[in-house]
């Protein structure tokens, strides 16, 4: 049985969870805008071996493809201001398997090479547990789902699993993706990590105090709120960088074989040393939040992502 302890959300004090002991465990909130934000949490064992997801920083909430949306300039791909300064992302409905393996081929592929799906299936009692923990008053429906995948870390086979519940309206207007959690274990031991996970996220409390200072947003003017909130998102992006070093971390015992290189961001002109595993580094402008892929195609769930320059 592992020790846990608990940690809180360093910028908002907004949450809090169990963690394993002795391990490398970050947490934040991420926002999207006053009222759209993303708690995550990332939690690597001591020999490098094990890898504990829950939560993405990057999601925006998701509209479907619409006669109207196209007519006003908003076909399948566009990113838009879903007002007070959130973002939407037009892109047709992907229950929760399929967003498991859509998620796992682009995001997990940049931290372990080799990646390959197995299998996908759908399990309800994800949605089941989604919907206990985010509750909603707008009639709609929930999918859950998981997909596996082996990759290979420290030249050892490891199995990957991906686990999703995303809910959409009753009208198949907007959606969201209201459950993530992954992990990279090594083979075997897969049933130990998605314990571990699962105690995670089952011991997540958010604090009374947060919650009332998040309901009072909705009330206030939208100007008013995202005022108030850039000095939150200059303060995130250190957070999000903590999140990357974690990523870069577990990546380290593949880069001996890998290497780095240099990579620009040509729009601020910073530039960062990345490991090789996969060749295309994409970045979040909003966030700082990078993660790679093997082909020159952005993650479809995070179109604001643009591509950092390799320098030679």
């Amino acid at each position: 049985m592992s020790a846990y302890t608990r940690l809180t959300d360093p910028l908002e004090q907004a949450f809090s969870l169990d963690v394993p002991v002795g391990w490398r465990s970050e947490s934040g909130l991420a926002r999207r805008a006053a009222l759209q934000i993303n708690p995550y949490v990332r939690s690597l064992s001591p020999d490098k071996m094990t890898y504990l997801m829950l939560g993405e920083p990057t999601l925006p909430s998701f509209t479907q493809p619409s006669q109207m949306g196209n007519a006003i300039g908003h076909p399948e791909g566009t990113l838009y201001d879903a007002g007070l300064g959130g973002l939407a992302l037009v892109l047709r409905y992907l229950p929760g398997a399929e967003f498991a393996r859509v998620y796992g081929q682009t995001a997990l592929q940049s931290v372990c090479p080799s990646l390959k799906f197995v299998t996908a299936q759908d399990r309800p009692d994800l949605a089941r547990k989604a919907n206990a923990q985010w509750p909603t008053a707008i009639p709609s429906r929930s999918d859950g789902g998981e997909a596996r995948f082996t990759c290979t870390h420290n030249k050892q086979e490891m199995d990957v699993r991906v686990q999703v519940a995303t809910r959409i309206t009753n009208d198949n207007i907007g959606w969201a993706v209201i459950l993530l959690q992954a992990f990279i274990a090594p083979k075997g031991q897969d049933d130990r990590a998605e314990e571990i996970l699962t105690h995670m996220a089952a011991s997540v409390s958010f604090s009374p105090t947060w919650i009332q200072k998040q309901n009072q947003l909705s009330a206030e003017a939208a100007i008013a709120i995202n005022q108030r909130m850039q000095a939150i998102f200059r303060q995130e992006r250190t957070f999000i960088e903590k999140l990357n070093s974690v990523d870069e971390n577990f990546q380290s015992m593949d880069e001996i074989v890998s290497g780095f290189s240099s990579y620009r961001d040509t729009s601020t002109g910073q530039t960062y040393s990345l490991s090789n595993t996969n060749p295309y580094k994409w970045i979040d402008p909003s966030s700082g939040r990078i993660i790679s892929t093997p082909t020159n195609s952005a993650p479809p769930w995070a179109p604001a992502y643009r591509l950092l320059t390799h320098v030679q």
